[in-house]
């Protein structure tokens, strides 16, 4: 974790530091496309967290997706079955349609004995989790946010210091989440301009992740976005000629050689893809490599 955790007297604990650079993080992605991608982002860089996830809980609609980075073994998590009834019985999603309160809630603390529910014996001990938090916004009375952070079964139950950063970031987070989807971009919450650009920031988040590593991901994806190599390095807390080396190395692995090339594959590989909650490079590839095959039979 980035953010230091001091201890200034015997059982206190103070994060002034990291609460600091978050809620500077937080405000100055307000308003931004990407706000989702970037707030997962910010909180991972102080609390690891294996599975972040970002839900609209709007009435008796099903939940709707609004940032999903649940890593499997098999690549990006499908969650429609989720989507399809089995939320009814998620404790989080009881909790926000019944309880008006805002605030931090802990699966462990909601639900007890949760591993004897119908819930975890039909989706949730399937799901690979172990520990999960999340952070509940009311819009309106009809709308709310969840952000959902996971940790795995192979990963170690989120500490207590983690907790208090996490209870401490809750106010600002509230209000950065308001102020974002209430007041600056409404829209985001419904409407095809909307789905369009959500669909395409999921993609550029997706993109390259079953071929590249996680650094040449990031680097791809802010190259996307149009950052130059100097601001990618500040964003991403690097040299520039770290920045050109993972370039260097992940337009070798995708076989082209300049950026206008590898905005040609990312708009190929969209094109061809089956869904949002996957790396389009995948099924790309393998298609291209089906082709190549035949052609090289023929």
């Amino acid at each position: 974790m980035n953010g230091s955790i001091a201890t200034s007297e015997p059982g206190t604990v103070t994060q002034s530091p990291a609460i600091n650079e978050l809620a500077m993080s937080l405000i100055g992605n307000i308003g931004r496309l990407d706000f989702q991608e970037r707030l997962t982002e910010a909180l991972k860089q102080h609390v690891s967290v294996d599975a972040g996830l970002i839900l609209l809980y709007r009435g008796d609609s099903a939940p709707k997706i609004l940032f999903n980075d649940w890593q499997t073994h098999r690549g990006l998590s499908d969650i429609r079955h989720y989507l399809q009834g089995p939320y009814r019985l998620d404790p989080f999603y009881q909790l926000a349609v019944e309880n008006e309160d805002d605030g931090l809630y802990r699966l462990s603390q909601i639900a007890p004995s949760f591993d004897r529910t119908q819930y975890y014996r039909e989706y949730y001990q399937h799901s690979g989790l172990h520990d999960e938090f999340n952070f509940i916004v009311s819009l309106d009375d009809a709308s709310k946010i969840a952000i959902s952070l996971g940790r795995k079964r192979s990963s170690i139950a989120f500490s207590a210091q983690e907790v208090q950063l996490l209870e401490s970031l809750a106010p600002i987070l509230r209000t950065a989440v308001i102020r974002h989807f209430r007041d600056l971009r409404p829209e985001t919450l419904d409407g095809e301009a909307s789905a369009l650009q959500k669909a395409l920031a999921q993609a550029i988040g997706n993109f390259g992740r079953s071929v590249l590593t996680e650094r040449e991901c990031q680097v791809a994806q802010l190259v996307l976005r149009g950052y130059s190599v100097k601001g990618a390095a500040a964003r991403l807390g690097i040299s520039p000629a770290t920045v050109k080396l993972h370039r260097r190395n992940l337009y070798s692995k995708l076989d082209i050689t300049s950026q206008t090339a590898l905005f040609a594959l990312f708009i190929d590989a969209v094109s061809s893809a089956r869904n949002v909650y996957e790396d389009p490079l995948s099924g790309y590839l393998a298609k291209r490599g089906q082709l190549t095959g035949e052609l090289a039979c023929n």
